[in-house]
């Protein structure tokens, strides 16, 4: 499932918090500002996977409206696609700003031999047991790398060549990176605590409460 507005909105904020200058009277210290860079990128890069994914989803659907007759549709989901694809312009041109900025140049992208279809790589929401299932193993609440660690473990045998590979940018292995973006989403559903320290992943009683349902 690809992204909604409301949440590529909240990446975009995001992407803007990353950048926030500091207070006239604080010197920002160097590992503090090199930690800020590496968040932007990747939100920059998260942000441009998912859209790819969105826009993939947008033309194959389209696709499947027009052979079915229903043209109609198929011509407001190739109008909806345009749109993405103009806006994933727009995100890359900002990245190649912010790259300007940070006065640190981006790795060059690998180009990639096609996107990914759907089914391709491992969804988001498939995460989300695992990481749940990982905390509580975890004592309620551990740093990212702990529960990622388990996550993998976990869902070695079904995670797929795609998301075995690194993304372009060659940062992060897209797994990682799907799941980080899925904990965000938990974190804004309520699931997994707001308040905890950077670097911190905390399930709340929400998420008990939803792991227990689902389980099984």
């Amino acid at each position: 499932m690809g992204l909604t507005a409301r949440e590529l909105e909240v990446v975009v904020a995001l992407i803007r918090g990353c950048l926030e200058e500091p207070k006239a009277c604080e010197k920002p210290k160097p590992e503090v500002a090199a930690m800020k860079h590496q968040g932007v990128d990747e939100a920059f890069e998260i942000l441009l996977d998912e859209l790819e994914t969105v826009l993939t989803e947008a033309r194959e659907e389209a696709a499947r409206a027009s052979r079915a007759g229903r043209y109609d549709e198929a011509q407001a989901l190739l109008a909806k696609a345009q749109q993405i694809e103009k806006f994933t312009g727009e995100i890359r041109a900002k990245r190649k700003e912010w790259e300007h900025l940070s006065a640190k140049p981006h790795r060059t992208r690998k180009p990639s031999a096609k996107r990914l279809r759907r089914g391709e790589r491992t969804l988001g929401e498939d995460y989300r047991l695992p990481i749940l299932r990982a905390l509580v193993a975890l004592g309620g609440e551990a740093k990212m790398q702990q529960v990622l660690e388990r996550v993998c473990a976990e869902m070695k045998g079904r995670l797929k060549p795609a998301d075995l590979q690194p993304l372009p940018s060659g940062t992060e292995l897209r797994w990682r990176n799907t799941a980080q973006w899925e904990r965000f989403k938990m974190v804004n559903e309520g699931l997994l605590r707001r308040d905890s320290p950077r670097g911190i992943w905390a399930i709340t009683d929400k998420g008990r409460t939803y792991l227990r349902q689902h389980e099984g």
